[in-house]
């Protein structure tokens, strides 16, 4: 008998020696045309309005440009009718996979999914995902990468959660990490933690920051007239929203007894509560907005904040306020991935500020030469082509490493799974859509009912 068995897949050969249990690789063809597949639980609009669905959404697309093709397994998380459903329609090369709740989380019913729509290389955007469909990896001889957004445990730490929470998630991360066969960082601070803190194996590991669509957010500069200082994020987000609230209670009441013009603009998703209780004459909040409407505001901004003394990761709103050439004050901990932005105005005392902004304000020209330097710096190394370059090489990197995995780490599994840790900000309203759509090429081509799945 023949030792050799050939299973080809999309781009290469690989063989399998059945005496000595070894896997190799043949020399491989170009990347093009290769499926990555993207297992992702979040409410995704288009275009997005969260950090992580931003960088999904975006690098997505210049993927699809570049000849990957991207299938998108997406929990569904806020399209309640078939008529939500079509606003993803004119998203043309990406292939969308609307999946119910109880189908998403149902590793076998997600990897008969997935096996009938195969990808080359999977990819999570949480470590519990890692841990969630590692059989799905495995099952499918499919090579497993992990976008670590941010470190977990240091963002639990930050916000005073008590030490089993954030040993849990360092668990967590740990295991997801050693199961995984690429992790991306987006800064190089989470890369450090990710080593000394989880444990994590530095050869697996790689940075590539969040990137910027610089033709979908124009360069403005500062708009001198306005006198408005604008704030952007998901506020429902715990760091976002200790930001807020130090700005509307120290910031803003010291600004308004020197300048009774100066406003103050807040961007994003808000609870209610939030709402209720800062809102003034001069405090505005705006509510979720995204693509030309908040073009429209980042034109009316004269200055940004990002006070986040909390969490890790890459702050996305930075790239929007340096797209816009925005002059923009922030703690360390905000401009974290921006090491090379040297142009950003980096003060970890919060109490600052208000001085920064007045002497800001007393010097236009100084703001339009910081803003365009910013724009000039983002453009150099956060540029969305750039980014997806690096991306591409990564993931040909991971193809050209990959070998069979024999088992799984078996650890890990005593673990009490958890579900994300973004539901617990506690945005998102009960699904009533129990259906689970395909999308290809700006169509719906599949519709089926949960029911319907035995």
């Amino acid at each position: 008998m023949n030792r050799l068995i050939f299973k080809k897949s999309r781009n290469d050969f690989y063989f399998y020696d059945r005496v000595k249990n070894q896997v190799g690789i043949l020399p491989r063809r170009k990347f093009k045309g290769v499926n990555l597949g993207i297992i992702i639980d979040t409410a995704l609009k288009t275009p997005p309005n969260t950090g992580v669905t931003y960088r999904l959404y975006y690098l997505s697309k210049k993927l699809v440009e570049k000849g990957v093709y991207v299938k998108i397994f997406l929990c569904n998380r806020n399209f309640e009718t078939d008529k939500e459903i079509k606003d993803l329609l004119k998203e043309k090369g990406l292939e969308f996979h609307i999946i119910p709740e109880p189908l998403f989380y149902n590793v076998l019913k997600l990897e008969e999914i997935i096996k009938s729509n195969p990808v080359d290389i999977l990819q999570v955007e949480d470590p519990v995902y890692v841990l969630w469909y590692e059989a799905i990896s495995r099952n499918l001889n499919i090579p497993f990468c992990l976008e670590m957004h941010d470190i977990e445990a240091s963002l639990l730490e930050g916000l005073k959660y008590n030490q089993e929470k954030v040993d849990f998630r360092k668990a967590i991360s740990y295991f997801a990490c050693a199961v995984a066969n690429k992790i991306i960082c987006m800064t190089p601070l989470d890369y450090n933690e990710a080593i000394y803190k989880i444990g994590v194996n530095k050869n697996k590991l790689t940075i590539i920051p969040n990137p910027i669509d610089l033709k979908e957010f124009p360069y403005y500069g500062s708009n001198l007239k306005t006198k408005n200082i604008i704030f952007l994020g998901n506020m429902f987000y715990w760091p976002n929203q200790n930001a807020v609230k130090f700005i509307a209670e120290e910031i803003y009441p010291r600004i308004s007894k020197k300048n009774k013009e100066v406003r103050f603009t807040l961007i994003g998703m808000v609870p209610e509560r939030i709402k209720k209780r800062f809102s003034e004459n001069n405090f505005i909040f705006t509510g979720s907005v995204s693509g030309d409407d908040l073009n429209k505001l980042l034109k009316e901004a004269t200055i940004a904040l990002c006070p986040v003394t909390e969490g890790s990761g890459m702050k996305v709103k930075i790239l929007n306020y340096c797209a816009t050439g925005l002059p923009i004050i922030t703690t360390k901990m905000g401009a974290s991935g921006y090491e090379k932005v040297s142009s950003l105005i980096i003060e970890n005392n919060p109490n600052r500020y208000p001085e920064i902004i007045i002497d800001l304000l007393n010097h236009p020209d100084k703001m339009r030469k910081i803003g365009k330097i910013n724009r000039e710096k983002i453009a150099k190394y956060y540029d969305l082509d750039k980014i997806a370059n690096k991306t591409i090489q990564t993931y040909q990197d991971v193809l050209n490493s990959f070998s069979y995995k024999v088992q799984g780490i078996r650890k890990w599994r005593n673990l009490k799974l958890p579900l994300p840790l973004w539901l617990e900000e506690k945005r998102i309203k009960k699904i009533r859509n129990k259906n689970y759509y395909i999308i290809k090429n700006g169509e719906i081509k599949f519709k089926k009912e949960l029911d319907q799945f035995v």
